[in-house]
């Protein structure tokens, strides 16, 4: 079994994930249709760090041992890279979403209070809020461990498309109340959304070797329009009588396209290894390894 698991580590990490993460995620849906009720945000956290982060670190170590977890850990703290990387990570979605919802809506009427408090509390504290409880831990395993080894095997546009629907289909739990057919539709969209959005992730860490920033970029982007908990984000503070709903997504798909169409697909990539180097597992970015 251990030697299977190892020749086929994104299928083990998938495999608990759809059982064991997905069964957190859905609790509170299952708890309310019992007339109970459970903290949405609680339970989709841990679904992240016991459905994603546990096996991806697990399953680093049962293929690569210590050292492997040693260079995921670095990965994680690497953080001395150039500040324009760091402005792109926390200023790009949130710019394009203010300016998305300056189009779609007037102005915001907010006093200056208000608006320091769109910024301080709304972004800021959000995005480091998310970025420790979920965001990073996210992408530990989707870009760290799953779109890196496919990254290898099958290319970085390849592995953002694979990536893609799997990312996408985390968040069922967050779509689903409504009809079956609605939610099939909004899982569609959503993975549609989500391409260019692993795109923008895989190239980030191509050309930085952070997960860090990776996280930081992620957290930045949901910083935009997250409401409750942690805490409002920085649109619903700005105008909280409107919902601009996903508008972070669809800037992160623009600017993915834009990063698609500039790297020409390549997204940063490196060379290739092949052959028997190909199969190596994971242990610095454009490494992968297994068999998935």
């Amino acid at each position: 079994m251990t030697e299977k698991i190892r020749r086929h580590p994104i299928a083990a990490l998938l495999v608990w994930f759809f059982t064991v993460g997905q069964l957190l995620a859905f609790l509170p849906r299952i708890a309310e249709s019992q007339g109970l009720e459970l903290s949405v945000p609680l339970f989709v956290t841990a679904s992240n760090l016991i459905g994603l982060l546990l096996p991806a670190l697990v399953l680093t170590w049962l293929c690569n041992g210590r050292t492997g977890l040693r260079a995921l850990r670095d990965r994680i703290l690497t953080w001395r890279r150039n500040p324009w990387w760091y402005l792109f990570a926390v200023v790009v979605v949130p710019l394009g979403g203010l300016v998305l919802a300056l189009l779609l809506a007037d102005p915001p009427t907010a006093s200056r209070p208000v608006m320091t408090a769109a910024l301080l509390q709304g972004l800021v504290l959000q995005t480091a809020l998310g970025l420790i409880t979920s965001n990073l831990w996210e992408e530990v395993a989707w870009t760290g461990f799953v779109q890196v080894r496919l990254q290898q095997r099958h290319g970085a546009l390849r592995a953002a498309l694979m990536t893609a629907p799997l990312f996408a289909l985390q968040h069922a739990a967050l779509v689903a109340g409504g009809s079956f057919a609605a939610t099939i539709i909004l899982l569609l969209v959503l993975t549609l959304l989500a391409i260019p959005f692993r795109a923008v992730t895989g190239w980030l860490y191509n050309r930085t070797s952070s997960l860090l920033l990776v996280g930081l970029f992620h957290a930045a982007g949901n910083a935009v329009a997250v409401r409750e908990w942690p805490g409002d984000g920085m649109l619903p503070l700005l105008y909280p009588g409107e919902n601009f709903g996903p508008v972070h997504l669809l800037v992160s798909a623009v600017v993915g396209v834009i990063v698609i169409a500039a790297t020409r697909g390549r997204l940063g990539e490196g060379p290739r290894r092949s052959g028997g180097a190909a199969a190596t597992d994971a242990v610095a970015p454009g490494r992968a390894g297994g068999r998935d």
